[in-house]
């Protein structure tokens, strides 16, 4: 599949069978990931991979703490064209999901357990004020969706990982110097699912871009 193809073909995975990927295909998906662009090739980077009991445990540790973290988290407040464009996605998801015989609480549910994925990978960097070390990792996670999706993996990156990062750090005794970018819910996707084969849109490059000084 050529690259452009790729990068559009690549979508959100939130029905999983419950069959594990090889180490081997999550190890060339890293791979793909550590060869990411950042600073100065400091590569401030590091992976965790969670299956079984590991996983299980946090899993319960956002579904413990996710309400309380939630609060004041900076989801509140988005732009109005962001918001329109959430609600339009949550309501066709929601309809995705009642085709699949899931309702509002029971997918809320699993969105909090990496949708129910047999494997989880959290993306971490070195702590920094600075956005140089997210935005390289951010980049790195990238390069890790598109070759799970050439593999044939599904994936969904999930912000519930950040939200509750100082207990899922606590839990596995992550040290303080690290933050927590997100994790992946990985698995192998379902394919006559709703969730995973909906209609999805873009905005429009024309509507998007300002030209300056482009003459030619």
């Amino acid at each position: 599949m050529a690259l452009g193809e790729l990068i559009k073909a690549r979508r959100s995975i939130r029905a999983f069978e419950q069959k594990n990927p090889s180490r081997t295909v999550i190890k060339e998906c890293i791979e793909a990931a550590i060869w990411a662009q950042n600073p100065t090739n400091q590569q401030p980077w590091e992976f965790i991979v969670l299956a079984g009991e590991k996983l299980d445990k946090v899993n319960a540790c956002i579904e413990q703490h996710f309400f309380e973290r939630m609060q004041g988290s900076g989801f509140d407040n988005l732009p109005e064209d962001c918001e329109k464009h959430k609600d339009e996605i949550m309501e066709t998801i929601s309809r995705a999901a009642e085709q699949d015989g899931i309702n509002p609480a029971q997918f809320f549910e699993k969105m909090l357990r990496f949708f129910d994925a047999p494997v989880a990978v959290l993306f971490l960097h070195y702590a920094r004020e600075e956005d140089a070390y997210k935005q390289g990792t951010s980049a790195a996670l990238q390069n890790f969706l598109l070759a799970a999706h050439a593999r044939g993996l599904g994936t969904c990156w999930l912000g519930v990982v950040a939200i509750c990062q100082e207990d899922i750090k606590l839990l596995l005794e992550i040290p303080e110097d690290k933050t927590l970018l997100g994790g992946v819910a990985v698995g192998i996707p379902v394919k006559d699912s709703a969730l995973n084969t909906f209609e999805r849109s873009r905005i429009p490059v024309d509507k998007l871009t300002t030209w300056l000084g482009y003459d030619f």
